[in-house]
């Protein structure tokens, strides 16, 4: 069983951590997670994991703390820089390898670069960044235990698929998870969102009431079904109260909205304005047409551990 893992040493450092009231997830925190989780996924003598050699050292701290409990990690043969595009060159290397998982640890912006190195990976993304709506708050060792679980079960309904958005840019396609934003203001700045009346429209893949972010706002405008993604315009209208940040709540006008099926494409209007994937301001343009595509397959801890069978006990460690 081939577990990939990408951790992002960068993540849960951008300006909405000021703006709202949380803190920074600092490298020792991240190992110590990384730690958790290996334990959980040393629970079957047969995983092997293949991780990408961050440049904080976090996976390597992770096994140190973790000793005889975790499995046998290994790293690809990818000199990371400290840039985005690390994660998204260690996904598609996992894919070329066909992984059983690909794990990530972070925020929504590092589970959108592994989507895009891995479009319809088996995702596990454990939340460490700062909206996380795309991910996972279980404790790293239940989601370590239900990753070997739901492979080992071999039963597709653990992977949970999901909708995605591409965004058509001067270079080909970007890809987001959770929204595609347009802002007003011709400046990316520190990048992320947190002032509402800056937002002009959106495409959401998410509706979660207990979510942050645009998929908070999102949720005002009630249940989306799945294989949906939901079209907003912002202005006078409906008012939704959103957690938009961290500690953060704030009243959101909404003009007017509508679902959308996938393969469906949308123009947003970014006239004197900015686009924002996942949070954050991305791409400066005149404007952008999106398109709702299927997304990775996510993980239901909850069903993974329901449906498995009896798992192995890990062979003691031959380390020292």
């Amino acid at each position: 069983m081939l577990i990939g893992l990408i951790a992002n040493p960068i993540s849960s450092k951008d300006i909405r951590r000021l703006t709202g009231l949380a803190r920074v997830v600092d490298a020792e925190e991240k190992a110590n997670l990384l730690a958790r989780l290996l334990v959980g996924l040393g629970s079957h003598p047969e995983v092997t994991v293949l991780a990408l050699d961050d440049r904080a050292g976090l996976v390597r701290r992770a096994v140190s703390l973790a000793r005889d409990s975790a499995p046998q990690v290994d790293f690809l043969p990818i000199t990371a820089t400290g840039e985005e595009s690390d994660t998204k060159r260690a996904a598609a290397h996992l894919a070329g390898l066909m992984a059983d998982a690909l794990v990530t640890l972070g925020g929504d912006g590092t589970v959108r670069a592994a989507v895009e190195g891995w479009p319809e990976a088996p995702l596990v993304p454990i939340a460490a960044g700062t909206n996380n709506a795309s991910a996972l708050t279980l404790e790293p060792t239940v989601i370590g235990l239900a990753t070997v679980a739901g492979v080992k079960s071999q039963d597709p309904s653990v992977f949970v698929p999901t909708t995605a958005l591409q965004v058509d840019i001067s270079t080909g396609h970007a890809t987001a998870v959770i929204d595609v934003v347009s802002v007003r203001g011709r400046w990316l700045g520190a990048g992320a969102l947190w002032e509402p009346e800056l937002l002009m429209e959106a495409v959401a893949t998410s509706a979660d009431p207990t979510a942050v972010g645009i998929a908070s706002v999102s949720a005002g405008m009630g249940p989306l079904a799945p294989g949906r993604a939901r079209w907003i315009r912002f202005g006078p209208g409906q008012t939704v109260k959103a957690i938009f940040g961290p500690g953060l709540v704030v009243d959101v006008a909404v003009a007017e909205h509508s679902d959308l099926p996938i393969g469906s494409e949308v123009t947003l209007d970014v006239a004197g304005g900015v686009v924002a994937l996942d949070g954050e301001r991305r791409i400066a343009t005149g404007g952008s047409r999106v398109r709702v595509v299927p997304g990775p397959r996510v993980l239901d801890p909850d069903r993974a551990l329901r449906v498995k069978g009896p798992l192995p006990l890990a062979r003691p460690s031959s380390r020292k």
